[in-house]
């Protein structure tokens, strides 16, 4: 059963190459147009806000994964890989403080081919926020394993 998205996942994951097209692309037709790349004053503010934006979603998206429950085990895939991790190798599931009710970020006890932090965006995020904690039912799913979390 997967917990994660099976559309929000994935457009997570390349949005920040999208981002980074877009970007090019308009520094490009900037270029072309007047020959030459120059910031305002005023708008260098926003473009180092947008590179430090840009370095964020490449780093969300790195530890972005798909996340789902088997028996006793949390299954996590990156789409190109699977990798299923015991309940009693999970440390804590919570809910992220910047993004609350819409993803929830699982530490592990131990390395797994995904780092020991993995985040994952719940299915209908957007429209079941307000009334459903995701981490709780990822919490209630694996506490018959018997698995101690916070």
């Amino acid at each position: 059963m997967w917990l994660s998205g099976d559309i929000v996942t994935p457009i997570n994951k390349i949005g920040p190459f999208i981002w980074v097209a877009g970007m090019v692309g308009a520094l490009s037709g900037v270029l072309l147009k007047s020959g030459q790349i120059s910031i305002a004053p005023a708008f260098r503010v926003f473009f180092c806000l947008s590179v430090v934006a840009t370095v964020f979603l490449f780093w969300l998206s790195a530890r972005l994964q798909r996340v789902g429950v088997s028996g006793k085990e949390l299954v996590v895939s990156n789409y190109a890989s699977v990798e299923r991790i015991p309940f009693r190798d999970v440390e804590s599931v919570d809910s992220v403080w910047w993004y609350r009710r819409r993803m929830v970020r699982i530490q592990l006890r131990c390395d797994s081919r995904f780092g020991h932090v993995v985040y994952y965006i719940p299915k209908w995020a957007a429209i079941r926020c307000l009334w459903v904690a995701p981490e709780k039912e990822l919490r209630e799913l694996m506490t018959p394993a018997g698995s101690e979390l916070n």
